[in-house]
Formats: C-alpha cells, structure tokens, sequence
C-alpha cells in the first residue's frame, strides 16, 4: 500500500465503508488497482482470505488480479465459481464432468427421440434435418453460442452472416429441443458450459458460503446468466463492489449486456474512477470525441503528449508500406516492439500486415495466436529433405522408400500407418519435382499437415504457424538462407498484434489501429443491423489503449468471405475527432 500514490478518488472506493458499491472506472484509471488495494486493506483489517470472493467475466482478467494479489485470496470466472459451486452440492461429485462436444452431440440424438414430431415440423418449416449427424452438431453448436440466453439465440438467429439464420422460424421448437436436453444433462449428472450458470443460480440460496465480501470485475462483460448469479450472490453476500466500464462493453455478440447496476444491487452507491493515469490529455480528446459523451462525464487525461495521427491510405498496399515506414521510425528510435501494437478489425487484417512486417524484416507475435515454432523449425528440415531428393533424382538415382519413409517420421517426430505414408511418399516425389523454392515450402507445408493430422493434434493452429511463413518464402532460394532470416527474425523483440477485443485490458506506448473504414470499423455486418454503438465503444477501446500515441490508418477493405468491399472514411471519424488529430505524413 505505501508502495503507490492512490488518487482521492481511488482512496474513497478502498476506504468506504459502504455495503454495497459500483465502481465505473474510465479507461487506464487503475480499476485492477484499486481493487486489489482494496482487499489488501480488508486483510489488513484481519479479514480472511477465504472470506473473499473475486469473480469476472475472463481467465485473463482473473490471472491480472492472482499476479497482483498473491494471497490466497479466491478469484475465478462465473463459469469457474459456478462449477465449483456444484460439484460442492453435488452428493457423488466424482462423477460430475463436464460434457464434451461429441458427448453433447449424443446427448442432442437421445433428446430428439422425444420430439419426433417437433423434427419433422423443423424439417417442413427449414429443410434442416435433425436427424443427421451433421443437423445436430450445427444445433449443439448453436446451443453453445447462446449460453442458455433465449436474448442470444434470436440475435444469431436475426444475423444473416452466423451461419444460424435457418432457425428463425423455429425458436420456440429448439427452445423445447433445449429443455429435453437440459433435463437428460441433469439426469446423467452432468453439466455444460452454459449450464454451470443456471444450476450454480439454482444452488446459491442454499449453499455453504464462508464469504463476506464479493468482488466482481468487468461487470459491463456480463451476460443474463452472470448476471442473474451476481443477483443471487448478493442475497447471501453482505458485501459487494463491482467494477467495470459501460463505456467498454464490446461482447455483445457473446450475449454482454451492461445493465444498471445500482439496481440489480439494489440501490449501490457510485463511486467513479474519471482520472486516466494510462492518457494523455490528446489521446483523452480523441476517446471522448469518437463516444460523442452527450453531458456524459468525460475521460481525464494525465498528461501532455502527442496528438493521435490519421494516415489516408489509397489503398491496403500503401497503407501497408505507410505502416512499414512507421515501423521504421519507431526501431531507429529504439522503442521496443513488445511497447508497439497493432490492432485490426479482424484477424485477416493483421495477418496481411503481419505478412508484409515479415517480408521487411520485423517480426510479430500474435496475442489471438500462440507462436508454435517447433512445427516451422520441422518444416524448414522437411525442405532440407526435398531438396535432397531432387539431388538424388537428379543424379538417377531410384528412390529409397523405406529409407525415406524413416526420414519422414524421424523429422516430424510421427509415426503412421501405410497409406498414411505411402501418400505422403508421393507427394514427396511430386514436391522434389517443383522447380520454386515457395512450391517446395507449399508441397512441404501438405505433406507436414498429412502427418501431423494422424496425432489428433489440431491442425489449424498448425497450418497457421507454418502459412505466416508462405508469402515470405518467395524472396529465398535455398533453405540455409530462409532459415537465417527467420532466425534473425527470432531473435527480436516482436511487435504485438491483436484484435481489438482481444486486446482489452491491455497498454502499451504506441497503438496502431488499421482498417479505421466503413465495413471494417464499424464492421459492415454490425452497419447492416443498424448496431453501431457497440462498434462505436470498440473503436473507444482501440484508441484508450495507448500510453503515448495512437496512429489510426484509414485505406479502403475488402472483406473475402462477403466478397464485399468498402472505400470511405470510418463514419467515426466526424469532425469532432478529426479535429484532434493530426495527418500522418511518413516520409
């Protein structure tokens, strides 16, 4: 505690002695902060830890919290707590699991054998037949998404671009389908994700709870469910703060709604976090602009800095070499690349730009991606190989196919079956037959993936790793100097990059925000349903993530999937936040 200078009003949210209280707390106020000095104060004043409860919507806001606590104190996500609490109430809880998705998918058949009728009036209604494999995991799969919320199954049933649409006219029939499954989970004693919520709810008025003191995080993140259990929580909890930030509810799309908090706790006093000790006053100005704050309390800057810039890119290409020069300037003045990040609309997005950073010599690290290095170090030795069997083929000589089959599971690390590799022995004929060396590292990449399918490991991440290298490869020639540039590219500090969801809760010095356009932000599928105010806040989050300096990118987007494509300024960028920022002009 002597350790931090805390604001009068951080010292008014520690010290209250009030039983109930929200916390709104603008972006960089130091909401993690403060409550986390908040129960060091309570343990101060012999509290136990176990008499404390944190809770919040994600692993990541909740692992924030244990890295700064470090005192026993229990904090879990809703889904966490709320199978905890289960199991505790459950008589035989060895038993209790929760199902996987092959089990749901089981589970969906035996409750269907009750709704027979109700299948066929589906069938009539939308073609869907729920009586094939693939209906029932395109149902289970609808059914995790809408985490038990009637609100969440019309809204991905109203989007033309979930892929759920077909189910419009028969909510009420999957509702039923819905109640058949629940209650044969239940029966078996088991439970789902969304489920954890609705019996933890079910369980609260009765349980044993040693708690005196509930603490819950990113309140604007929650759900009817989350919702609903905070509400039961706070019936057998004297004490309860909430934090969070309306102004950051950007999980709609997952079922979040920011609700009124004061009244779910029936009548809560506010105490609010305004002061941004992340801000400057420029980049302050910009964030409440894009918010349009209408007599709203403004976000508080802490410093003077730099004005937000704006880059008018005539195109995705020259917004990409306009990133590269940016890029430049930043490393020739020393600033470290895990202090720079990038954030896009969609994953897409960054990994065209993540491409072109690599081709000039700058590495990235994905936050939504975990960086599997091993697999891009097996395929570079998977291109030694090829290019020894184009020698030796050259030369005439037949090839040795057990001994190449050996060398296969030697450099990948997997053993097969024989038609597993007798087909990746041909496509190793037909890849030692491609003259470029980027066809080798495609031929190799298929080859790799074949393998590596047969272990149950997830191929997608994989084939992610190894295509981050595809584009780059055809700068190179031979396999000794590919691999000393991605070695070079190691051994840097690497620039971020996320999705801008993926990136609440995060700071960092410089910010980089592409796609600022209409179709990418706003998104053009949130612009069809008229949804702009979510889209609005998620611009807020992009811009308030940054320490020292934002620099959004505006160059026209092309959305593949849609095959849609969009050229004019972001309708965020009014003339009110175009006047706090200054034009991007890199030389």
């Amino acid at each position: 505690m002597t350790k931090f200078h805390f604001s009068d009003e951080q010292n008014t949210v520690i010290n209250t002695p009030a039983p109930r209280v929200y916390v709104p707390a603008h972006a960089g106020a130091g909401k993690t902060s403060t409550l986390c000095a908040r129960i060091r104060r309570l343990l101060d004043r012999a509290v136990l830890p176990e008499q404390i409860l944190a809770v919040s919507f994600s692993n990541k806001a909740c692992n924030l919290i244990l890295d700064r606590l470090r005192n026993g104190v229990p904090v879990q996500t809703f889904h966490a707590f709320g199978y905890h609490l289960i199991r505790a109430g459950t008589a035989n809880n060895s038993g209790l699991k929760l199902v996987t998705p092959k089990a749901s998918v089981k589970l969906l058949r035996l409750a269907l054998k009750e709704y027979q009728d109700t299948c066929d009036q589906i069938h009539q209604k939308t073609g869907i037949g729920l009586r094939t494999l693939i209906g029932r995991k395109h149902l289970t799969s609808f059914f995790d998404r809408t985490h038990g919320s009637d609100e969440v199954m019309a809204r991905l049933a109203t989007d033309p671009n979930s892929g759920f649409k077909a189910y419009l006219p028969v909510l009420e029939e999957l509702r039923l389908i819905r109640s058949a499954y629940d209650e044969l989970l239940a029966a078996q004693g088991d439970i789902d994700y969304p489920g954890m919520l609705s019996r933890a709810c079910e369980l609260v008025p009765t349980a044993k709870l040693p708690y005196r003191y509930l603490f819950v995080d990113e309140c604007q993140d929650m759900n009817a469910a989350q919702a609903d259990l905070l509400v039961e929580l706070a019936k057998r909890i004297p004490n309860v703060m909430v934090f969070g930030d309306p102004r950051q509810a950007v999980f709609g799309f997952m079922g979040s709604q920011h609700r009124d908090i004061p009244a779910l706790l029936d009548g809560a006093v506010t105490l609010p976090l305004t002061k941004s000790f992340r801000l400057t006053h420029q980049t302050a100005a910009t964030a409440n602009a894009i918010l349009r704050l209408d007599g709203q309390q403004p976000v508080i800057g802490n410093n003077h800095g730099s004005k937000p810039t704006l880059a008018k890119c005539v195109s995705a290409k020259v917004q990409e070499n306009m990133l590269i020069r940016l890029i430049e300037g930043f490393k020739e003045a020393r600033i470290p690349g895990s202090q720079i990040v990038i954030l896009g609309r969609t994953k897409l997005q960054l990994r065209d730009a993540e491409q072109a950073l690599r081709a000039a010599g700058y590495e990235t690290s994905a936050l939504y991606q975990p960086r599997m290095p091993e697999h891009t170090d097996r395929l570079l030795d998977l291109l030694d190989f090829i290019e020894q069997c184009a020698i030796s083929a050259a030369k005439g000589n037949r090839p040795n196919r057990t001994w190449r089959a050996n060398r296969l599971s030697t450099i990948t690390g997997v053993t097969v079956e024989k038609p597993v590799m007798y087909d990746c022995l041909r496509k190793l004929l037909i890849a030692a037959r491609v003259k470029s060396f980027d066809g080798r590292y495609i031929a190799a990449t298929r080859i790799y993936l074949r393998m590596m399918r047969t272990t149950g490991e997830k191929a997608t991440p994989i084939a992610i790793e190894l295509g981050r290298w595809e584009a780059i490869s055809r700068k190179f020639k031979t396999v000794p100097a590919f691999r000393a540039h991605i070695d070079f590219l190691r051994r840097q500090d690497p620039i971020v990059t996320s999705t801008i969801h993926g990136a609440k809760g995060g700071e960092w010095d410089h910010v980089i925000v592409l796609g600022v356009t209409e179709g990418s932000i706003p998104f053009f599928r949130e612009m069809e349903r008229g949804e702009l105010d979510e889209e609005r806040r998620l611009l807020y989050v992009a811009v308030t993530r940054a320490r020292k300096q934002v620099h959004l990118f505006h160059a026209p987007f092309h959305h593949a999937n849609s095959r849609q494509s969009f050229t004019d300024p972001s309708c965020f960028l009014t003339d009110e936040v175009k006047g706090t920022l200054r034009p991007q002009r890199i030389v």
